[in-house]
């Protein structure tokens, strides 16, 4: 299983909603891949986030902004090559980040077998 595949199934497994991976196609200087997905509460995406790090720790990928504040509704982890969005679904809506990776000419990645079930 490949790395993109692997961050599906850990977002998916640690029950997140709304999960979406974008491919920039070589336009972003920031990322090779973004990740967005929604949490229910403050707890889970505490948790989520705890668990995300060890999972690419774990791939040896290190998080590049660990001392980044998060507390407030949206957590993003940068893994250098890999960015990953964790929001509460009030700071999802109103930053509009999914429009955002759409308007960019980004490619949504299939997600809806990975993420189903």
């Amino acid at each position: 299983m490949d790395l993109i595949e692997g961050i599906l199934k850990e977002l998916a497994r640690l029950k997140l909603r709304d999960i979406k991976a974008y491919d920039p196609n070589g336009k972003s200087i920031l990322a090779d891949y973004f990740f967005l997905s929604t949490a229910d509460s403050i707890i889970q995406l505490e948790a989520v986030r705890n668990n995300l790090i060890r999972y690419m720790k774990n791939n040896k990928i290190s998080l590049k902004n660990g001392m980044e504040e998060w507390h407030g509704g949206w957590c993003l982890l940068d893994f250098g090559e890999i960015i990953i969005h964790i929001f509460l679904e009030e700071r999802r809506s109103f930053y509009q980040i999914d429009r955002l990776m759409e308007s960019s000419e980004y490619t949504l990645m299939e997600t809806a077998s990975l993420t189903a079930g």
